[in-house]
């Protein structure tokens, strides 16, 4: 969407930091994930220890990563772990935690991603403002959309564990309503983009997520059994299509 060449640098550096980031989020998750994902909770039972090394060395590795394009993408790259500090600590005395307040978790899953998807090549290479922030709301949107959606899959265990969810707070019909006002902001968002001219190439790719979006949010928000593999192949797995999609076109 920039209009770039992959770093090869850049994109590990982000595949090494979201990997550990998320491998420390299993380690906190261990209870909500023993109802709603046993297999991964069995899994990090018993090997806590290795998943820490693991999370460590692959934050190590971002950053050196990250030295060897620009300095200023370590602050990037640290970004997402200084998110979740924040998300899980509590700063002052008489303010709760982002943590306990329902949807701060999507907003900062989501902005974490975007940030360096989104900044990790602005730093090496500025396009614009209006180009960063087109880009940048793509991103956010479509990943607090799918975050959203992995909390309709975990319903059960944020009940149970009392995780105030937007889900277990509003139920499923009225997050469904709030998932297709929040997608749709995509309309005007890509209509504005033709018309300055932005991402013509790409137009069918960006057709496609939206369709793509409305979807699931149809099939996530009413089915009422759903293998627990569907999420991530159908809502993560919209990312694989992308790129596929992107690559005909590269190559057409």
């Amino acid at each position: 969407m920039f209009d770039l060449e992959p770093n090869l640098k850049l994109l590990f550096a982000m595949f090494f930091t979201m990997f550990g980031v998320y491998n420390l989020n299993k380690l906190t998750d261990k209870e909500e994930d023993s109802v709603n994902l046993p297999e991964r909770a069995n899994y990090i039972l018993g090997n806590e220890k290795a998943i820490i090394i693991i999370t460590i060395l692959s934050y190590f590795t971002a950053l050196l990563l990250g030295i060897f394009v620009n300095i200023l993408d370590l602050i990037v790259i640290l970004f997402p772990l200084f998110a979740g500090i924040i998300y899980s600590v509590k700063l002052l005395p008489k303010i709760p935690r982002l943590k306990d307040i329902t949807g701060m978790k999507n907003i900062i899953a989501a902005l974490s991603w975007t940030v360096g998807i989104v900044f990790l090549p602005v730093i090496s290479s500025y396009k614009g403002f209006i180009i960063t922030i087109l880009i940048s709301s793509f991103i956010f949107i479509n990943l607090l959309v799918n975050a959203i959606i992995f909390d309709i899959r975990d319903i059960k265990g944020d009940r149970k564990n009392n995780i105030k969810t937007i889900p277990v707070v509003i139920g499923r019909q009225k997050t469904e309503k709030m998932l297709l006002i929040i997608h749709s902001i995509l309309i005007p968002w890509l209509v504005l983009s033709i018309y300055w001219g932005f991402f013509t190439r790409y137009l069918p790719v960006l057709i496609f997520c939206i369709i793509y979006g409305y979807w699931y949010i149809y099939y996530f928000c009413n089915a009422e059994k759903i293998p627990k593999f569907a999420t991530d192949i159908l809502v993560d797995g919209e990312w694989i299509f992308v790129a596929l999609l992107c690559f005909i076109i590269t190559i057409i």
